[in-house]
């Protein structure tokens, strides 16, 4: 009696069967960022002030502004917003491990600069609207100048995160006086 039902179904029913539950497992993680409530953007968009830089207190228990931030490490966050003017970005990426990284409001990542030791420490960044106002696409990233590159940003806001690893507590006070050198400001378009 046990195995009885499995006489009933035939070999080709029970593979598409799993084959038709890996689709909608597959679907459903890539569909989940894009139907979900962006919690955690929301939850920054009501503690961040807009187009403006803060370093966030080092992470402990219970006191993180996002999951699985490394305790290791300092931060300093901006969001911002570019719908109606663009964002000047500078911050200075002193040691190898620090990163300069952007992110959407649904969490995809879509620039990311890490310090390294053979380029310059200084970094000034443009973050513009992915479409311009005629509708044209932007290209993603583009070299102003020398010292400026321009990043198209695919949605209107977005965080902009500085990480800073700290290598000890004597460095501390320098690691965080790095971080608040770093800047986000509106830019108005032309």
């Amino acid at each position: 009696m046990r195995g009885k039902w499995l006489k009933h179904v035939k070999w080709r029913t029970a593979v598409g069967a799993l084959l038709l539950g890996g689709i909608i497992h597959i679907g459903a993680t890539l569909a989940l960022p894009h139907v979900g409530p962006g919690a955690a953007f929301a939850r920054l968009r009501d503690t961040l002030p807009a187009n403006r830089m803060v370093v966030l207190p080092p992470i402990a228990p219970g006191k993180q502004p996002l999951p699985f931030l490394a305790p290791d490490a300092l931060y300093a966050m901006c969001r911002y917003d570019i719908r109606t003017d663009s964002l000047g970005v500078t911050v200075t990426l002193v040691d190898p491990g620090w990163t300069l990284s952007m992110h959407t409001p649904q969490g995809d990542n879509f620039y990311v600069m890490p310090a390294q030791s053979q380029r310059r420490a200084d970094v000034s960044l443009t973050v513009v609207p992915g479409v311009d106002r005629l509708g044209e696409a932007v290209p993603v990233s583009r070299r102003v100048s020398a010292q400026e590159t321009q990043i198209a940003s695919p949605t209107g806001q977005g965080l902009v995160m500085v990480r800073a690893p700290l290598r000890g507590l004597a460095w501390r006070a320098e690691t965080e006086a790095a971080l608040t050198r770093a800047t986000c400001t509106p830019i108005k378009r032309q």
